[in-house]
């Protein structure tokens, strides 16, 4: 409302002259009105100011979200590094073969996969006559694929070492998918590492989880680079698998660098049954008829791989 005060006015009475229809119109205000347009004045203020509190609050819980964000991609920015950048710069071990293997060429050993039992920590039997007849052949050493334990518990684990104590020839252990745990390296050692032994490269790698990370896949090329006339890679989950889709998770990579250096063998396990094929020049054993359940129409078995001017394999029934 525009206007001004009248000089005439007295008492509790303000007179004001508004100007409306092009001429000044007289209009009284009472005490009354006063304090009315004072509260309404004050009500103004007071929501002005709550308004003001609402945006700077509003612009303080916006920088605690940003500062909340970044706080959460720093967690994952180092999380990547870690996981990923620092595991990729592992050393795994490679062992010379002929300084723990008795002298022999050519050449026999065994492998075998999947002995784990149904349930329970007790070994099947017919895995116990198998190491029975593995001793038998006398082969230079073992391989077993994995799946050594249905679970991996330090009492499974106990069991099966004190079960696989009676093979005579040394047992190289791949990890399977069951025996992953935080207990496995206690018991079993190292689950990514290399030997060697004469012209032969083995390289033990760990997909127990489905797939091979990029410190795996390096390891693997470096140690192909070496160029040994025989190469066998080890690993428990099949890059494929003939009649499903039980294999490894994106084995692109992998089976790349099994093609650039001609790699002889990749022996796996997982499904529980006996499969050969071929991807180029390189053999693909799937041998599971270690013990545990059998399913495609598996059978009980074990392969005897005889390597000497070229390598042979074969399947023997338990």
């Amino acid at each position: 409302m525009n206007g001004y005060e009248y000089p005439g006015s007295t008492g509790l009475e303000k007179e004001f002259f508004t100007y409306r229809s092009g001429q000044y119109v007289q209009q009284e205000i009472t005490f009354f009105h006063l304090q009315n347009l004072k509260q309404a004045r004050i009500t103004s203020l007071t929501l002005h100011n709550i308004y003001i509190r609402y945006v700077r609050m509003n612009i303080s819980m916006n920088k605690r979200y940003m500062l909340i964000v970044v706080v959460c991609v720093l967690v994952l920015a180092v999380l990547y590094y870690v996981l990923y950048t620092v595991h990729d710069e592992k050393e795994y071990p490679v062992y010379d073969g002929e300084e723990i293997l008795e002298d022999s060429y050519p050449y026999t050993f065994v492998f075998f996969g999947d002995n784990r039992p149904a349930s329970g920590k007790n070994q099947p039997e017919v895995f116990k006559t198998m190491i029975q007849k593995i001793n038998h052949e006398n082969p230079l050493f073992v391989i077993g694929g994995g799946d050594f334990v249905v679970e991996g518990t330090p009492e499974n684990f106990e069991e099966f070492e004190k079960v696989s104590s009676a093979l005579n020839p040394p047992l190289f252990y791949v990890c399977g998918n069951h025996d992953d745990s935080v207990y496995y390296e206690q018991h079993l050692g190292e689950r990514v590492y290399a030997f060697t032994y004469k012209n032969s490269l083995f390289v033990v790698l760990d997909n127990s989880k489905k797939i091979l990370d990029e410190s795996q896949l390096n390891f693997l090329e470096e140690q192909l680079k070496k160029g040994f006339e025989y190469t066998f890679v080890c690993l428990h989950v099949p890059p494929i698998d003939p009649e499903g889709t039980y294999c490894m998770l994106n084995p692109d990579e992998f089976i790349e660098i099994v093609l650039k250096y001609e790699v002889d063998y990749v022996l796996c396990s997982h499904i529980h049954a006996f499969y050969q094929e071929n991807i180029g020049s390189t053999i693909i054993i799937i041998s599971g008829g270690g013990g545990a359940p059998l399913t495609r129409g598996g059978f009980n078995h074990y392969v005897i791989i005889e390597v000497g001017d070229n390598i042979t394999y074969t399947v023997v029934s338990v």
